[in-house]
């Protein structure tokens, strides 16, 4: 037990060590030696070297190959462009999902994929208090669930193939096998949207579409829910169309063009 809190009081302060050397470049001094990192953090020049190698190698640091000063690297402009994506997202989706949470009186969500899980960022919930809602912050696996499924029918296939064999079922209907995932998924993109009942929780109806950036690439999924007795079978369709043509205006917003 002693070793492995010294082991992770060392792994602390390694990247205590990497942040202090990251937190040395400002827009006035964009370019430092690997000297001047040790004399603004502090640190033993080796410690530096060890460090600034640790960084190169993982992108987060360049290094000019003329002068040899070291300034950030790309890896931070893919790392801040998850942030201010998903900001930008919530921010330009919210009216929208307010507006069909109004028009459905159903609970909506919004929800982006999330290492084998589906990461809700958005919750409305009806005035009907149905109960069935996804709380913000929850996560909900990728396998289970309109909102799930519809994300996961969009993403690159390897994201289906590393899925586990064994599903965790949460209802008798909640999908258990891959073969019947797969089948689920192409019937999700020959309609466009996704439907599951009583997939997370017995008499709970939700229908799921998914949301498109300006690289024609997903980036989220949004879904109403409601208990099973709301939906009737001639409302289904407005449901659905309703759904479809929020999803389609987000995917606007976020600059999407659909190809015909």
């Amino acid at each position: 037990m002693r070793q492995t809190a010294e082991s992770g009081k060392t792994g602390v302060r390694a990247v205590e060590r990497a942040l202090e050397i990251i937190e040395t470049f400002t827009m006035r001094e964009r370019e430092h030696t690997l000297v001047d990192l040790s004399k603004k953090t502090g640190l033993p020049l080796t410690t530096v070297h060890r460090n600034v190698q640790t960084l190169l190698q993982k992108g987060y640091l360049e290094q000019d190959e003329t002068t040899g000063k070291l300034r950030l690297g790309m890896q931070f402009v893919r790392i801040g462009g998850i942030i201010i994506q998903g900001i930008d997202l919530v921010q330009k989706a919210t009216p929208h999902l307010q507006r069909l949470s109004k028009t459905t009186e159903m609970n909506v969500n919004l929800s982006v994929y999330d290492n084998e899980q589906a990461l809700c960022l958005v919750n409305i919930e009806s005035f009907h208090n149905f109960g069935h809602e996804i709380k913000v912050g929850q996560k909900i696996p990728i396998y289970a669930g309109a909102l799930s499924k519809v994300i996961l029918a969009y993403l690159p296939e390897e994201e289906f193939n590393s899925l586990s064999d064994t599903f965790k079922t949460f209802t008798p209907i909640t999908i258990s096998q891959r073969k019947e995932l797969k089948n689920d998924l192409e019937s999700i993109r020959d309609h466009g949207y996704a439907k599951s009942e009583g997939e997370l929780q017995l008499g709970a109806v939700a229908y799921a579409a998914p949301i498109f950036n300006y690289e024609g690439k997903l980036v989220a999924g949004i879904a109403i829910t409601g208990p099973e007795h709301f939906y009737k079978d001639e409302s289904r369709p407005f449901y659905v169309k309703t759904l479809l043509q929020t999803a389609e205006e987000i995917s606007k917003d976020m600059g999407y063009k659909k190809v015909y």
